[in-house]
């Protein structure tokens, strides 16, 4: 049965993923060595939800090729994920990547990616513990205020109901930045313009060339309302979302809760409040963003005047 290796590496653009036949799955089960999945605890290394590679999903897609292994698994590392669970894993699935990168699909016109793919791994290796250490400090003190805060500064912006985006694995997996970016949920990985049929063309950058589409202005053309000169300030009606891109490859979104931080979801990763050294959000122009160093806009999202597909 067909089982997908998809590499987990963009937030707003689908990601690149390789169709295995069973002979080359077979191989890569064999290469796959992690211990009894159990429930995450304080002790699990926390989820890699960063920008930039976040690991390899591995999907079985129809009949299971391998019953020894879940429909969906998660590497990242020396860590494996799936339904909830976590386990400690052999490192060094890369390599078995790197060997059929050329059957990688999904990345046309994205020319040097290999190299790209590579400098994206080695980031994420060098600052994940710096990540780790950090979620712990900080992620339980910074949850509580987003949920109870003890100031309501924007009284209109939604609060980071992770629950609502991370239980499911399929409202997980099938909604991207842009869906919680404007807290609405489509299942289809929603990309900007799609809806009013002005979808994006162009990731280069924030403003593009005439005859170019960018994430920015396919946004616009759904119905957000770009507010550069907003300076990280509540907004009502509504709320207020960054809009930020990597230059030639992928967008991204983040929103600001009524605690006045921020929270962002990374592609079908799960949603969350810290930043890729895993400290809390004040200003997305501010925050470790990795590789998506251009700052677009903030824009404005009214519920009822903007429509994502």
């Amino acid at each position: 049965m067909p089982v997908k290796l998809i590499l987990d590496v963009f937030s707003g653009r689908p990601n690149p993923e390789i169709l295995l036949d069973d002979k080359t799955a077979r191989e890569l089960f064999k290469k796959i060595s992690f211990g009894a999945l159990r429930k995450e605890n304080e002790k699990t290394n926390p989820f890699p939800s960063v920008l930039g590679y976040r690991g390899i999903i591995i999907e079985q897609t129809g009949k299971l090729l391998s019953a020894d292994f879940p429909k969906r698994l998660h590497y990242a590392h020396d860590t494996v994920y799936a339904d909830g669970k976590a386990a400690k894993a052999e490192a060094g699935l890369e390599a078995f990547l790197f060997d059929n990168f050329k059957s990688l699909k999904g990345m046309k016109g994205a020319s040097g990616f290999r190299r790209e793919a590579e400098e994206l791994i080695k980031r994420y290796l060098d600052k994940r513990r710096t990540y780790i250490e950090n979620h712990r400090k900080w992620y339980d003190r910074a949850i509580d205020d987003f949920l109870r805060p003890v100031k309501v500064v924007c009284p209109c912006s939604p609060t980071a109901d992770l629950a609502a985006w991370n239980t499911d694995p399929n409202v997980t997996g099938n909604n991207n930045c842009y869906n919680y970016g404007t807290n609405y949920r489509t299942d289809t990985y929603a990309q900007p313009g799609e809806a009013s049929s002005q979808k994006w063309n162009d990731l280069s950058g924030c403003n593009v060339a005439a005859g170019h589409i960018s994430a920015k202005m396919g946004a616009v053309a759904d119905g957000l309302i770009d507010v550069p000169n907003k300076d990280n300030k509540c907004i009502s009606p509504g709320h207020l979302v960054a809009l930020v891109n990597y230059p030639n490859h992928d967008y991204h979104w983040y929103r600001k809760g009524s605690n006045g931080r921020w929270s962002h979801k990374m592609g079908g990763s799960p949603a969350t409040i810290l930043d890729d050294s895993g400290n809390p959000i004040t200003d997305p122009r501010t925050a470790d963003r990795g590789s998506y160093t251009g700052f677009c806009t903030f824009m404005q999202v009214i519920h009822g005047h903007f429509k994502i597909t």
